[in-house]
């Protein structure tokens, strides 16, 4: 069965519809959710993608992906996350940080707070290799490695500023 997409005008109002893997005409968006996990000790969950994947293979980034038709950001954000680590985030502990756009696609980027331990978690086969929580320090390191999934950094920024503007979390360590 062929996955259907929404596809939204740069004011974000709903435009149409497309085949998943249909390239999308200028002047539209698809949308896609980042969610960002982060434990009492203010470390943040990153999941490892497969080694073989035909994007990204190795590196590290969020739980998400794309909006399917008919959902909206926080639908997608927990089924999302259910395929890939096999948990649905608690509403209550999540706070929507803000969206940002590149091109042809808006992105809806959540935190949830949440001591999951890892041992309980359910990895996706076909997506997840590894997760592992990392402090702030560690994220960098990856990044400054060349191992960060680029498209994941933007979300990855933004929801370290709200720990340090809001959390009030060093960013420092």
């Amino acid at each position: 069965m062929t996955e259907i997409i929404d596809l939204y005008d740069n004011a974000r109002r709903f435009a149409r519809t497309i085949e998943h893997g249909a390239p999308v005409p200028d002047g539209l968006n698809r949308y896609s959710v980042h969610v960002w996990f982060v434990n009492s000790n203010n470390q943040i969950l990153l999941q490892q993608r497969l080694h073989n994947n035909h994007k990204y293979s190795d590196m590290w980034c969020h739980t998400g992906g794309g909006v399917q038709h008919g959902e909206d950001g926080w639908t997608a954000a927990t089924r999302e996350c259910i395929e890939e680590i096999g948990v649905a985030p608690d509403i209550n502990n999540a706070v929507f940080i803000g969206t940002f756009h590149r091109a042809h696609k808006f992105v809806d980027v959540w935190m949830v707070r949440a001591d999951l331990n890892l041992s309980d978690l359910k990895l996706q086969q076909s997506e997840v290799q590894s997760i592992q929580w990392v402090d702030i320090k560690r994220i960098r390191e990856i990044h400054a490695a060349g191992m960060f999934m680029p498209t994941a950094w933007t979300g990855c920024k933004m929801m370290l500023k709200y720990l340090q503007r809001v959390c009030n979390v060093n960013l420092d360590s």
